[in-house]
């Protein structure tokens, strides 16, 4: 469906002024893939194994509506709006997944609404920008296994800043309200996050970190999940991008934090009010015949538990995975993507006493219209 045909339709059902309608742009991105492996979980020496043989949301489909305008005074405005969870094999519903409205000038650009954050977004690596999620994609290393806490986050009620560059130097922040679910006396869950890069010819550097307070162990959102006065979840990250023409390097480290729980049961066999690990990813990138042949391996240490006796650590409790894929552009809208990785936690990641290797092998094509 063309554009401007889209467009038209849009700006037709919402009545809109013409001096309103400077420009209105939509986007349709739709990423589809025939995924092929299986998932293994091993408890009590027992083996589960499950197929995952699918045709999947290759990284999450999209129909994206951006306007734009300039105020009298030249203050920039900008909205934008995302439905996602359009789901290729029909399951799931559609919902808003990212809508927020920006104001931009001198000053930076100020956004208010629902968006991706950057300690997330930063760490998509691969070429295809997707969050497969299953093998060795940073962005399913940043969580604690044991309490489930994961900050590859769908935070809403958020209000960001992003400075204008300065000689290659951008500040960024967000402070996150928290939702309205269930609530516990003295918990207000609230978030933020902070961020700093700096670019310079074929060299990025950047470090953020991201904080959330009163909620629940796992993090969660929805009613069941109730906060808890004075925890917090702490992840600070620091990454690096080395373009050398040839060859592109992308690394990154961090490190999350929990503290001040619900005293959680390890498999230490013992109370914990806190937790911590190490992660760390690698990718390399080389261009070959139109296209992008890359490798990505991310892991997480052994995790270590805050005991009334003092910290120590949880044996076999870490993970790890790799990827090696194929990214190529069909022309200027289609791209092409090809790749096969693994996965393993160890028998101690989470409290379900096992250990999961996972393995897929995944083709698919990217529409950006």
């Amino acid at each position: 469906m063309k554009k401007a045909l889209i467009a038209a339709a849009v700006a037709g059902a919402f009545a809109a002024p013409s001096v309103m309608a400077a420009e209105l742009s939509t986007n349709v991105y739709w990423s589809t893939g025939v995924s092929m492996g299986e998932t293994t979980t091993t408890a009590a020496g027992v083996d589960t194994t499950i197929n995952n043989d699918e045709v999947a949301d290759g990284g999450g489909n999209r129909l994206m509506f951006t306007w734009t305008d300039t105020l009298d005074n030249g203050i920039g405005v900008n909205a934008y709006l995302s439905f996602g969870n359009l789901n290729t094999a029909g399951a799931g519903g559609v919902n808003v997944r990212n809508a927020n409205i920006g104001f931009s000038g001198d000053f930076g650009k100020v956004q208010v609404g629902t968006n991706e954050h950057f300690s997330e977004t930063d760490l998509l690596f691969d070429p295809s920008f997707g969050d497969f999620g299953r093998t060795g994609d940073a962005i399913s290393f940043i969580q604690l296994g044991q309490t489930t806490f994961n900050f590859t986050r769908r935070d809403t009620e958020s209000v960001w800043y992003t400075s204008n560059d300065m000689n290659g130097l951008q500040f960024r922040a967000v402070y996150i309200m928290g939702p309205n679910t269930a609530s516990a006396a003295g918990a207000d869950q609230d978030g933020t996050q902070l961020g700093v890069t700096y670019s310079s010819g074929p060299l990025t550097v950047g470090a953020s970190q991201a904080s959330y307070n009163d909620y629940a162990n796992n993090g969660g959102q929805a009613a069941a999940d109730t906060p808890v006065a004075g925890t917090e979840s702490t992840m600070t990250s620091f990454r690096a991008t080395y373009d050398m023409g040839m060859v592109m390097v992308k690394a990154a480290v961090w490190d999350i934090e929990q503290s001040g729980l619900v005293a959680t049961t390890t498999n230490l066999g013992d109370a914990s009010t806190g937790f911590e690990v190490s992660g760390q990813s690698i990718f390399v990138g080389m261009p070959i015949n139109g296209g992008t042949l890359w490798a990505q391996s991310s892991s997480l240490g052994d995790q270590d538990a805050t005991l009334a006796a003092g910290t120590s650590a949880i044996n076999a409790s870490g993970k790890t995975g790799f990827d090696i894929g194929y990214h190529h552009a069909m022309n200027s809208q289609v791209n092409f993507f090809l790749r096969y990785g693994e996965s393993e936690t160890e028998v101690n990641f989470d409290a379900t006493a096992g250990s999961t290797e996972t393995e897929e092998l995944m083709l698919g094509w990217q529409l950006m219209y």
